[in-house]
């Protein structure tokens, strides 16, 4: 997981991608990648496999998770074909949405206040949200 916090924090004023990450974030498909990731890595296939859907849906949520930021490639590794698979995992992230512009003052003081958090948590389980 990356130490950055500016990776941990994700700052949206209401706007088309804030849209994005809620729908995402309330598609039952895409919330069961993500609690699955956040407990192994795992592959596209391998995740599939435990979800029980068709991988070509499982492409388009992962995608969608990509795009988002909410998960990422941890690493790829090589079927015994030569075929890449790609191995997921979850981004831990904090997502803020502003209902007013984001501007610098308000982004850095978001990202003291996350620094804060972390530094209070470090060590601790957070607790899963369902």
């Amino acid at each position: 997981m990356p130490d950055n916090p500016e990776e941990k924090l994700l700052i949206l004023q209401l706007s088309e991608d804030s849209r994005k990450i809620a729908r995402l974030l309330s598609n039952e498909t895409s919330i069961k990648i993500l609690k699955l990731l956040n407990k192994k890595s795992m592959s596209a296939g391998d995740l599939a496999d435990e979800l029980e859907v068709r991988l070509n849906t499982l492409k388009y949520n992962l995608d969608s998770l990509l795009e988002a930021g909410m998960i990422r490639v941890r690493h790829i590794k090589w079927s015994r074909k030569g075929r890449e698979i790609k191995v997921y995992e979850a981004v831990e992230k904090v997502i803020v949405l502003l209902p007013v512009k984001k501007n610098p003052e308000t982004s850095f003081m978001l990202m003291k206040l996350w620094q804060n958090i972390s530094e209070s948590l470090e060590g601790q389980k957070i607790p899963e949200l369902s």
